[in-house]
């Protein structure tokens, strides 16, 4: 016979612990806050130790509550999908995307009108954030898109959307007219950091033999901002040409390649959703969709 606490005492305790903080467990799980300091107080009498330090202001966990979060989230989780996988499919007349706000920005919503015009019968929600959607605790989202790192959770479907170039971006204003660009006439620009990029810099100067310059660089934490930096003329914009499509495009900006100044090709966006989803006509639809416009 199995010697368990309470169920509730435990998913009370591990959306806390995640938390850290009762007001968001209480948010997550529809209680109250005293309900959950009441739950994770019984889990703490049921060991007879205590899983979190409490101050003012702040809540952090023991090192026993460390390591009971380390083994119960997996399992939690792996009921999750269990219940998932069994709970039966409403007929969706709706299809909830969950994306990284640039890729939102720059390239999801300009092709958005299309898409609901040739589908006028699907109601599309779209939501973004930095972080991506964790569909085994978000079940209102059907798919995400995901920035910089495929997933790895359980029970998830990942397809990397085509490999993209990340290259130095930059005002042809700012650049050399009647020779060859050079790399000192990249390095000499503000070179514009964007934060959540996971090609960097000093990946871009490794992968050309050159030298990062030690000096202060102008930083930006959505790649959007970046790419509208250099159109101001800011300096030089280190991102993916997926962000910088009309800008390109319009001549507002240039992409500098060549001998010596290669690009970093590599895949940076990735589709998923719930395997259990796979037979889902609206997931295939808009994952076709998707397919068909990078492959324009």
């Amino acid at each position: 016979m199995r010697q368990l606490p309470p169920l509730a005492s435990i998913v009370a305790f591990e959306a806390a612990a995640r938390h850290e903080s009762f007001l968001e467990a209480s948010l997550e799980l529809n209680l109250t806050p005293s309900a959950i300091s009441h739950q994770v107080r019984n889990l703490e009498a049921w060991f007879g130790r205590k899983l979190f330090v409490r101050a003012p202001r702040q809540l952090s966990l023991t090192d026993d509550g460390r390591r009971l979060l380390g083994e119960i989230a997996p399992a939690l989780d792996s009921i999750d999908h269990a219940c998932a996988v069994m709970r039966p499919k409403p007929r969706r007349s709706a299809l909830a995307v969950h994306c990284a706000p640039s890729f939102a920005t720059k390239w999801l919503g300009p092709r958005l009108p299309q898409f609901m015009k040739a589908h006028p019968n699907l109601a599309l929600r779209l939501s973004s954030s930095a972080e991506p959607a964790n569909l085994a605790r978000e079940a209102g989202i059907d798919v995400g898109i995901a920035y910089g790192a495929a997933p790895s959770e359980k029970g998830v479907t990942v397809e990397p959307l085509g490999v993209e170039r990340t290259a130095p971006l930059c005002s042809p204003k700012l650049l050399p007219k009647r020779r060859r660009i050079r790399a000192e006439d990249v390095l000499g620009l503000a070179l514009i950091e964007s934060q959540l990029n996971p090609v960097s810099w000093a990946d871009w100067c490794k992968h050309n033999g050159l030298q990062l310059p030690r000096r202060q660089r102008p930083s930006f934490d959505r790649g959007f901002l970046a790419v509208a930096a250099a159109v101001d003329g800011l300096g030089v914009a280190l991102e993916t040409e997926r962000f910088a499509e009309s800008e390109l495009a319009r001549g507002e900006l240039v992409a500098i390649t060549g001998p010596g100044l290669l690009p970093i090709v590599q895949p940076l966006h990735f589709l998923f959703y719930r395997s259990a989803d796979e037979a889902s006509a609206e997931i295939a639809l808009f994952a076709r969709w998707l397919r068909d416009e990078l492959a324009r």
